[in-house]
């Protein structure tokens, strides 16, 4: 089998020179080419400068020119086009984002869908797009393309964007894939960065400016992992609800019996028995009152919350999750364009409820019962009682107040159950 030697290469790629051809891939396509059909006439018998001859009798100027100018327009059209894709995923993906985020905030339907076709655009659409623009304008200006820093950089910007996603979405796996990105860019991105900003002299301020904004990004990415509520807090307020809800509904069967006792036993006149009762039924009302309350956000924070909360509003904490989720809370407190708000008829009742008990209580529990039921404003900039407790609140933060509530109401009640009977 015939093979062309070195100098006969030589010899071919002298002759494409001469045909005016300028880019480089199509000066590499026709000269294999050309030593393809050389090879296979040598293979026949024939010399190479007899076959030389009768390729180059082949090759007409013009005609390899059109080719050239051809190519080259073909290939002008596709990275323009490109490029165009490219400017419309830039202004689309962010425009989702933008949308669903409001529409979050607003407790809008298709807000998830957003989120989800915005990310999918930026992480798997547009990084690729933006890496092979780039590899391309860095090659029309003849210079060196790094293939390894767009390669890292669409990776880790793609996992990135990925685990925000699946953190928003409260999707298993979101923790995994921050950690990832985050030592991707430490260990991979940043160095291969810093070699390059350091070789590229004519671009250095372009590059330490893209470098100080990764550095930026991390330090931000860290700060939210750090302000992030740990799992070992969210347990063991999780424990404190729990407490709760046992002390409350113990307290309350403890009441109950005290109350029927003193029935039987025919102590304490009419008057008194009446004022028991009500107290009673009261605080009944009130703690049954939270109850639904709090039944509501857990089954509100997330469809598999439902196999925690009992048809009778009973809350299990130990099957239920996403506790850290915010939604739920504002929705049942705050309410939306399509539920009512309950915040103010809550607030409402538990103060109607506590002047019902600083009516039947005596003084020495009117500091107990206005320091337990307290519904003033709190905080230095005094603000409301609802908003100060409610407003961003994850949904154990509530659940633990609402279940202390609880406390505090069949405590009080027990007292005053003792003064009056």
């Amino acid at each position: 089998m015939a093979e062309l030697s070195k100098q006969e290469i030589e010899i071919l790629n002298k002759e494409i020179d001469k045909r005016g051809l300028t880019y480089t891939r199509l000066q590499n396509e026709l000269l294999d080419h050309l030593c393809c059909d050389i090879e296979a006439k040598m293979n026949e018998g024939v010399v190479f400068l007899k076959a030389f001859e009768e390729v180059q009798n082949r090759l007409e100027n013009n005609r390899i020119q059109e080719i050239q100018e051809e190519t080259l327009l073909l290939i002008n059209q596709k990275y323009r086009m490109m490029k165009k894709f490219m400017y419309m995923l830039g202004t689309i993906a962010p425009s989702l984002l933008i949308l669903g985020a409001f529409f979050k905030l607003q407790h809008w339907p298709g807000a998830s869908i957003l989120i989800v076709l915005g990310s999918f655009l930026l992480g798997a659409v547009y990084l690729p797009v933006f890496a092979m623009v780039s590899m391309r304008d860095t090659r029309k200006r003849e210079k060196k393309v790094n293939k390894t820093l767009y390669v890292v950089g669409v990776i880790t910007g793609f996992i990135f964007i990925t685990g925000v996603l699946f953190k928003i979405m409260h999707w298993p796996g979101a923790g995994v894939a921050l950690m990832v990105s985050v030592l991707l860019t430490v260990a991979v991105f940043i160095p291969v960065l810093v070699v390059h900003a350091l070789k590229d002299k004519e671009n250095q301020v372009q590059n330490f400016s893209i470098l100080i904004f990764v550095l930026s990004f991390m330090a931000v990415n860290i700060m939210v992992f750090a302000l992030k509520v740990s799992k070992n807090v969210l347990s063991s307020m999780v424990v404190t609800a729990q407490a709760n809800l046992i002390s409350s509904e113990t307290m309350e069967s403890r009441n109950a019996l005290f109350m029927e006792q003193s029935m039987l036993s025919g102590q304490g006149d009419s008057a008194r028995v009446d004022r028991a009762t009500l107290i009673r039924e009261k605080s009944d009302a009130m703690d049954q009152y939270i109850q639904g309350i709090m039944a509501e956000i857990v089954v509100l924070t997330h469809e598999r919350n439902r196999t925690a909360v009992g048809m009778d509003n009973t809350i299990n904490l130990k099957k239920a999750s996403y506790f850290d989720v915010h939604k739920s809370v504002s929705l049942v407190i705050f309410g939306d364009g399509i539920n009512a708000p309950k915040g103010e008829e809550f607030l409402a009742l538990l103060e109607s409820y506590r002047e019902t008990l600083l009516t039947a209580a005596g003084p020495e529990l009117d500091e107990a019962i206005d320091l337990l039921l307290y519904t003033g404003p709190l905080g230095d900039n005094q603000e409301s009682w609802i908003s100060f407790n409610f407003n961003q609140a994850p949904m154990i933060s509530a659940l633990n107040l609402l279940s202390n509530l609880q406390v505090n109401i069949r405590f009080l009640e027990g007292e005053i159950l003792k003064e009056l009977l």
